[in-house]
């Protein structure tokens, strides 16, 4: 007879080979965040000593050093060819919001292939440190509309290495005409700076490399939530033809893990009677990143976007009681819209890199001088 403590071991060893793991194959976003953001890189691609540049998003897909990005992050269109110089920033344990403290891990690339009609490029970071975080690829086959995705880039005014979720929406092939070109559709936030980063799914496998954003339709409306990925199929047989060897993940993903979760919240209470929005203020300038020259000379800003370009609205004051004067013999005046004089505007800047050795801080306070300007002129049209 066997003893007690055999068997235990046989349970757990049977236990064991029935689940196929002790962890379900689902992440949280957190988990998935936690474990695979080390393995998303923000690239900056530049001519040399230019002003200017192009930023991105990209992924470790090989423990060398290689790195799987969309060709547009790297490639100049005026000079027909890559951009000569490739900056590839490797992610801090710790982000704080200060880029020289997050941006310290600094590294030139090169560029190994690039496809334009793909909109996939290969880059190799030289002298790649070891212990690289790589990210695998999972099977884009096995997803399909309502699965769950995740993305991890550097969108534009946001932060670097932020997280964004949502769901597949449609699938499409031979996108825009491209032969092989297959994508997904979904609502999975992106903007200009997520341009070459990963989409993962639940298990935290690379399903697809974010490629482009639809912004707005005919007539100038505005479009939300119809963004495109290339499949991970895609990447894996493009990446083989340039002796790039990859594989997909092997594990399962169960059918009642790849729809995305309803929100388990407790109910919210009846609202109660309707009472005005609160008044929301943005913030005055957008933010400003800096980026460290390799040659340790100086650094590289990008001035993303102050304010908008709007002339200023109607300055309406707070009255604490109704306003009880007879309009028949005293009728309202119309207040027409304010405009303010073209020094108070700051037109939107475009998403680039402008003015080498600068400093942000002095571009911050330029910018909130004006809008402080701005506001003592609405207070004093007011009174």
């Amino acid at each position: 007879m066997l003893d007690a403590k055999k068997l235990f071991c046989l349970s757990a060893l049977a236990a064991f080979v029935l689940t196929g793991s002790p962890a379900t194959a689902r992440m949280s976003a957190r988990q998935i965040y936690k474990t695979k953001a080390p393995g998303v890189v923000l690239i900056v691609a530049s001519q040399e000593g230019s002003s200017s540049a192009s930023a991105g998003t990209g992924s470790i897909i090989s423990a060398d050093g290689t790195v799987i990005t969309n060709c547009h992050v790297i490639y100049d269109e005026s000079a027909k060819a890559p951009y000569p110089a490739i900056h590839i920033f490797l992610k801090p344990d710790k982000l704080t919001g200060d880029m020289n403290k997050d941006l310290s891990r600094h590294f030139t690339g090169e560029v190994v292939a690039f496809d334009k009609a793909l909109d996939l490029a290969l880059l190799k970071i030289k002298n790649a440190p070891a212990g690289l975080t790589v990210l695998t690829l999972g099977d884009p086959g096995e997803l399909g509309p309502g699965d769950e995705t995740i993305a991890i880039g550097h969108p534009e005014q946001g932060g670097l290495w932020t997280i964004t979720r949502g769901v597949i929406g449609a699938e499409f092939e031979n996108f825009k005409g491209v032969s092989g070109k297959d994508v997904f559709q979904m609502d999975t936030s992106l903007n200009r700076g997520n341009s070459g980063g990963p989409l993962f799914d639940v298990r935290g496998y690379q399903v697809a490399v974010n490629t482009a954003i639809a912004r707005k339709g005919a007539g100038g409306v505005a479009i939300t939530g119809v963004n495109f990925a290339i499949k991970a199929s895609v990447v894996k047989d493009w990446a083989a033809k340039h002796a790039v060897r990859l594989a997909y993940g092997s594990e399962p993903l169960k059918g009642d893990e790849r729809v995305a979760v309803a929100d388990s919240s407790p109910a919210q209470p009846a609202p109660g009677p309707a009472t005005p929005a609160p008044e929301v203020h943005q913030p005055a300038a957008g933010s400003d990143r800096t980026y460290k020259d390799p040659s340790g000379k100086g650094s590289i800003r990008v001035e993303e976007g102050y304010g908008s370009d709007d002339e200023g609205e109607e300055y309406i004051p707070d009255r604490a009681a109704p306003d009880t004067t007879d309009v028949r013999r005293h009728p309202p005046k119309v207040r027409r819209p304010i405009r303010f004089h073209k020094l108070y505007r700051m037109p939107p800047h475009p998403y680039t890199y402008r003015k080498l050795f600068t400093e942000v801080d002095k571009v911050r306070a330029r910018a909130q001088g004006a809008f402080d300007d701005l506001d003592a002129e609405i207070h004093k049209h007011g009174k």
